[in-house]
């Protein structure tokens, strides 16, 4: 479940806090104690598969005439999940 409240500016100032970063709370008592995380230090998203695959495979195959590198990349997922083609 997620729940967006609006806290005043003044509250979390000290924080200096940029779009993208978020807080967790960590403890509540006679006060909050919250953990930061900067938007710069998120993982960087690993790149798709596919994209990988067309990174990796570009040049070291051959085109049949008429084929189009979809089919090729189509044919390589339908032989590696076993799908019908």
């Amino acid at each position: 479940m997620s729940v967006t409240r609006t806290i005043p500016a003044a509250a979390v100032r000290d924080l200096n806090l940029h779009p993208g970063d978020s807080l967790h709370v960590l403890s509540v008592a006679d006060t909050v104690v919250v953990e930061l995380r900067r938007s710069a230090d998120l993982p960087t998203p690993q790149p798709a598969k596919a994209l990988e695959w067309l990174r990796t495979a570009r040049g070291t195959g051959r085109l049949q005439p008429g084929e189009t590198a979809d089919d090729a990349r189509m044919e390589y997922y339908a032989a590696k999940y076993g799908l019908p083609q």
